[in-house]
């Protein structure tokens, strides 16, 4: 559909959004008792008549229920004041906006007056909005992004014209993103975009739906996923609303918005606090999961000081399967002389220890957890797990502490203390915390999971050597964010274990593209490099923003084509994140080796920056053009995923490259690349990279 300027109106926030060019600081308009406002970005966007509601007892109330409503203008907020209806003090919305800063924050603060159950607010709302209109027309140009609750699930990148088409999976509605979410034209460079800035009350969520005229909806929202936990207010409790992020942009690239909106969460969360790297090591889960031995690990770290060490790789991590059952550390047989002998003959060889475990599970069949019923997380909705399933069984099939409980987390801070000072490791993976956070009735009624979760952790981190560097799996984004250095970014990437003895590798799968964002699975799909090269691709902005981005372990597996290992090793380069092989690393062929040991790729990586996807935005299921700017050069990752050959030209311009003369070179070949005209001609055999680096050389680019 052809736009012209300021005609298309699509309602989101319920409201009725124009637009054009010439985005601006937005302003606030009101009426002076009314319990409605509008946010205006010059003639560019606006978003009217939205108001809030707080769901109370079980039912939403909204804004014009409140029968003394009042605007006030103090120190660069716009302020209402809201009372006069029982069982709330008062409730009180600000917004805050800033000479040229194209967002505005939006917080709100409530005081009770008698006692009730809360179960969420919406801070952005319209009322009477309903949850499931079907979508009319639709301009294709506009994307959503949709970020994900859990942290080892992807997001989803999907047209207005999805949203009726898209089904929950699991529970999950995808049209429902958590902590960021934008809308974005990538032709017309305009992104709108939302996101919370703390993570201490409930998850953020941004509800998208359609109305029947096809204008979009959205919804703010600070509340349980799906709704169902609730928490005691008691008379004169003060409660403190996550402030949120609402932008909108018209000056840059949609993927600088979303790293731009990345940074001032980061800002916020981190408060600070710095991240640290570690070096590229290993992780024994992906070739062993539960079945391996001391001397197994022991193989790989005398392999990596003898084959790897000059490289730079350091790391023997030692993933889950040490304990005799998962939530229990009691270490099993296979260890028979313990974890700290096999910490310390690792450090001894000048390699460095790290371990997994998993905070908030606990073994059920513990007879201490028989007298201690009242730590347990009892969840509303407790699935059954099929005891095969060994991956659910890994999660969701286990018991979880309720950090609401006072003696959870100096249990928890005592335990994670005597382990660091048993086993000595430098490194550490707390996994599954969505345990914990499940919804559910808690010891302390007056607190949210995530409530109760940040507090526990923070006692932890508090009591452990503060140059420890700890990555968080399985949990949601703002999670006492800032205890953390690294943050999973996908699930696991392989089916753990090996195909056979007769071939001892990584059993790793490629996977399969659709080539469009349109057919694209929801919902934990298929493991392998396509699902992971997808999340790699939508949580770029995470990374030294918010936390640094733990990708799972690289393969260089003979179960990849040679050309598909590259593929991977090169993905994790660009990322700049944690760098862990997966692989028997001393039963691979010695080309595999090789690729782990690669100077100009570990070169890049070690910028520890993070590429950005510059096609992210323009319907491709998996960006194929992937730009690190470093100080010296810039070096593109140029992928093809699909499995035909292709034929590609690339302008400076499309590469986002200054009209200037370059030397082109191949840093897996080590070959010059001709850039003829300006232009960048590759063809590429089906599941194959280039990784390019741009010097500026002294000649003048040809126009012709």
């Amino acid at each position: 559909m052809h736009l012209k300027k300021s005609v298309l109106r699509s309602a989101f926030l319920g409201a009725a959004l124009a637009l054009s060019c010439g985005a601006a600081t937005p302003t606030v308009e009101h009426a002076a008792t009314g319990a409605e406002y509008s946010l205006k970005w010059g003639t560019a966007a606006q978003i009217s008549d939205v108001t809030f509601s707080l769901r109370v007892n079980g039912e939403w109330i909204y804004g014009d229920s409140f029968p003394r409503r009042d605007w006030t203008f103090e120190n660069g907020r716009h302020v209402l004041r809201c009372s006069g209806l029982p069982p709330f003090e008062e409730f009180v919305l600000t917004i805050e906006t800033a000479e040229n800063r194209p967002y505005a924050v939006v917080k709100a603060t409530l005081k009770t007056r008698d006692q009730f159950e809360l179960g969420g607010i919406r801070v952005l709302t319209k009322k009477g909005d309903a949850p499931d209109l079907p979508v009319s027309k639709a301009d294709p140009q506009w994307t959503i992004f949709a970020e994900a609750l859990r942290g080892p699930d992807h997001g989803r990148i999907f047209t207005i014209e999805q949203i009726t088409e898209l089904k929950a999976v699991r529970k999950v509605d995808p049209r429902n993103a958590f902590w960021v979410s934008t809308l974005q034209n990538d032709a017309k460079n305009q992104t709108y975009a939302f996101a919370a800035l703390k993570g201490e009350l409930w998850p953020t969520s941004f509800e998208w739906r359609n109305s029947k005229e096809g204008a979009l909806h959205l919804s703010l929202r600070s509340g349980s996923p799906e709704g169902l936990e609730k928490i005691l207010m008691k008379p004169g409790r003060f409660l403190e609303v996550d402030p949120v992020l609402v932008g909108f942009w018209d000056d840059r690239r949609p993927t600088q918005v979303l790293a731009e909106v990345g940074r001032i969460m980061g800002e916020s969360v981190r408060q600070g606090r710095p991240m640290r790297s570690i070096e590229p090591g290993w992780s024994s889960w992906h070739s062993y999961s539960r079945g391996l031995t001391a001397e197994d690990v022991m193989k790989a770290a005398r392999f990596m000081k003898t084959e790897l060490f000059d490289a730079g790789y350091r790391y023997i991590q030692l993933d889950g399967g040490w304990w005799t059952v998962p939530g229990s550390y009691v270490v099993n047989k296979d260890f028979p002389r313990g974890i700290r002998d096999l910490s310390n003959q690792i450090t001894d060889m000048g390699l460095k220890f790290g371990l997994h475990i998993s905070p908030f599970r606990v073994n059920p069949t513990d007879p201490y957890w028989k007298s201690h019923p009242d730590w347990l997380l009892s969840p509303y909705n407790k699935k059954p797990i099929d005891p095969n399933d060994a991956e659910m069984m890994t999660t969701l099939g286990m018991v979880y502490l309720d950090g609401s409980h006072p003696d959870v987390a100096p249990y928890l801070t005592g335990q994670f203390k005597q382990l660091v000072e048993d086993y000595k490791p430098t490194f550490m993976k707390w996994d599954h915390h969505y345990g914990s956070l499940e919804e559910g009735p808690r010891y302390d009624p007056t607190m949210t999971g995530l409530q109760s979760h940040n507090r526990t952790v923070r006692m932890i981190r508090a009591a452990l050597p503060q140059d420890l560097v700890v990555t968080r799996s399985m949990g949601w984004l703002f999670g006492a964010i800032e205890c953390y250095d690294a943050i999973r970014i996908g699930n696991d990437i392989n089916h753990p274990g090996i195909k056979s003895a007769a071939e001892p590798y990584a059993n790793m799968t490629y996977g399969k593209t659709t080539g469009s964002i349109r057919d694209v699975p929801m919902g934990r799909d298929y493991q392998g490099l396509i699902r992971f090269a997808r999340s790699a691709a939508q949580n770029y902005y995470i990374h030294n923003n918010i936390a640094l981005c733990d990708p799972d372990s690289f393969f260089t597996s003979p179960q990849y084509s040679l050309e598909e290992a590259r593929c991977h090793i090169t993905l994790e380069a660009l990322m700049g994140g944690f760098l862990l092989g997966g692989d028997r690393i001393e039963s691979l062929p010695k080309e595999r080796i090789e690729l782990y040991r690669h100077k100009p790729v570990l070169d890049v990586w070690r910028n520890r920056k993070h590429a950005v996807p510059l096609d992210l935005f323009s319907g491709a299921d998996i960006p194929r053009i992937w730009k690190l700017e470093l100080a010296d050069r810039t070096v593109f990752g140029l992928f093809n995923w699909m499995d035909v050959a292709s034929e590609t030209t690339w302008s400076l311009a499309d590469l986002e490259m200054p009209a200037e003369s370059y030397q082109l070179t191949d840093l897996w070949s080590g070959a010059s690349v001709p850039c003829d005209a300006a232009n960048v001609r590759l063809s590429m055999a089906p599941h194959t990279v280039r990784l390019i680096e741009f010097r500026k050389s002294s000649a003048t680019p040809s126009t012709k």
